[in-house]
């Protein structure tokens, strides 16, 4: 176990090591559970396995924009 600080802007610099385990650039996760803090990379879900999740009948413009207009809501929330 490494230990880190929390500094007073409320960030914490990552190890080395860890950071190594990580694409440069990657989207993390992160949750707490208790006193514990958990920090996992998000992998975006490629085109081609969301196509087969679809169901066979295609659907209509208007709900592909609502779905479209919802992710990007949530990806700026994320990003703050």
């Amino acid at each position: 176990m490494k230990a880190v600080r929390v500094r007073a802007d409320g960030s914490i610099k990552l190890p080395r090591e860890v950071l190594r385990s990580f694409p440069t650039a990657s989207e993390l996760g992160m949750w707490t559970q208790g006193d514990v803090i958990v920090l996992k990379r998000l992998q975006p879900i490629p085109p081609s396995q969301i196509a087969e999740r679809m169901p066979e009948e295609t659907l209509p413009l208007e709900e592909i924009a609502t779905e479209v207009h919802r992710l990007r809501a949530e990806k700026r929330h994320r990003h703050g």
